[in-house]
């Protein structure tokens, strides 16, 4: 019943529009977007999301009998990725040029629920002013950490994930224009949250400034700041609803080269959690709560072997640095178990008019290990890491 009142609805707004364009000609909204099916074979079993589709690490030895009950594959055919975008045109708003984006997905809204897979689900909605010299975007948009500028071309729709940041959220978007570029974010958190924690409940909106030098056509370069303070919500009858706050740091470059670009990002920060790192918080022995480290980076290389065929290049490697101190682990994304992860996934892709057929390779290793509450750091002594081999065949027909 659900989809059903979902169809309905979204065919009255697609009517709507439609008398909209055609009363008002120079405004109304454009459809764009792709269907795109995705074939997986994992050499391993896989943390992941939505079936297997959102691969994140390969998962930890599960050992009886001494034999590894994850080390079996596994192999699946999605569609859920499939996408469809409106772009809305208006008139100005007080001499500001106005536009809106609604972009929405099958991927679902919950986990790993299989209720909930080819789901209907909202990515982007957004409205945006603006004049020649900045902007400002209202709504749902990518996280400031999630550099559209600057993120992995990959196939996979991991994006990267967990060395890449990644998540989507309702925020207000002051960016300027130029070849020196200012963009300040004050957002709250939807469907990625901090674990064990609400950013809401601290009544503190997560802050970011960031600054980008150059152009995206030639060679940009830029860094940022971010700040999140969220509030306790795990076991608070012994742990208490005191603040977490946590920092965090992001670098970045892409360099056009004719043929060839490249692009590279790092990024050190604490409990990073809503954004899919490896992270957490804990409570130390004075009964503070403090925050996780961890780093991550990766590289990318991609170009054209010619007109009809591209090629890319992903390396990658995040590294959990723990606490520093004894702290009992409280709640976290992969923060009391996961050392580091590594990645490399090559590509190969044939494209011809708005048709893309492509494979990728996709080696992640990851290091499991045993937290140790007195140094607040994971012990790897004994423990073998773990590897998992993505073969991936896509194809994304654009329209």
């Amino acid at each position: 019943m659900k989809k059903v009142t979902a169809l309905l609805l979204a065919m009255l707004f697609i009517s709507i529009t439609e008398v909209w364009a055609q009363e008002e000609t120079n405004y109304g909204i454009k459809w764009s977007g792709f269907v795109k099916t995705d074939y997986m074979f994992d050499t391993r079993q896989t943390l992941n999301s939505r079936e297997g589709h959102f691969m994140i690490l390969p998962q930890a030895a599960n050992m009886s009998n001494g034999e590894d009950l994850n080390d079996n594959p596994n192999f699946n055919i999605l569609s859920i990725q499939t996408r469809l975008t409106g772009t809305i045109s208006g008139p100005d708003f007080f001499g500001f040029k106005t536009m809106g984006l609604i972009e929405a997905d099958f991927f679902g809204n919950s986990g790993t629920g299989l209720d909930d897979v080819n789901g209907f689900r909202l990515r982007h909605a957004f409205s945006k002013i603006s004049n020649d010299k900045f902007e400002v975007l209202m709504g749902q948009f990518w996280n400031p950490m999630f550099v559209t500028d600057v993120f992995p071309g990959v196939y996979s729709f991991n994006t990267g994930v967990p060395f890449q940041p990644f998540s989507r959220n309702p925020q207000i978007r002051l960016t300027t224009k130029g070849t020196l570029k200012l963009i300040l974010v004050a957002f709250t958190e939807r469907d990625f949250s901090t674990r064990g924690a609400s950013v809401q409940k601290a009544a503190v909106p997560q802050l970011h400034a960031q600054i980008h030098y150059g152009s995206k056509s030639k060679l940009l370069a830029g860094g940022g700041f971010n700040y999140k303070m969220a509030q306790n919500a795990t076991n608070t009858a012994v742990l208490g609803t005191e603040n977490v706050n946590s920092g965090s740091f992001i670098a970045f470059v892409s360099a056009n080269l004719g043929k060839l670009s490249w692009k590279a990002e790092a990024v050190y920060g604490q409990n990073l959690s809503d954004v899919l790192q490896l992270s957490g918080y804990a409570i130390n022995a004075d009964s503070n709560f403090v925050a996780n480290q961890s780093l991550s980076a990766w590289t990318e290389f991609q170009g054209d072997i010619s007109e009809k065929a591209e090629w890319g290049i992903f390396v990658a490697y995040t590294q959990n640095m723990g606490y520093s101190q004894a702290a009992d682990y409280v709640a976290g994304f992969l923060g009391n178990n996961v050392d580091y992860a590594f990645r490399l996934a090559p590509r190969i892709g044939f494209k011809s008019g708005k048709l893309t057929i492509g494979t990728e390779l996709e080696f992640t290793r990851a290091q499991y290990g045993v937290y140790d509450a007195t140094k607040g750091t994971i012990d790897i002594t004994d423990v073998d890491p773990v590897d998992n081999t993505r073969v991936l065949i896509t194809s994304i027909y654009k329209f």
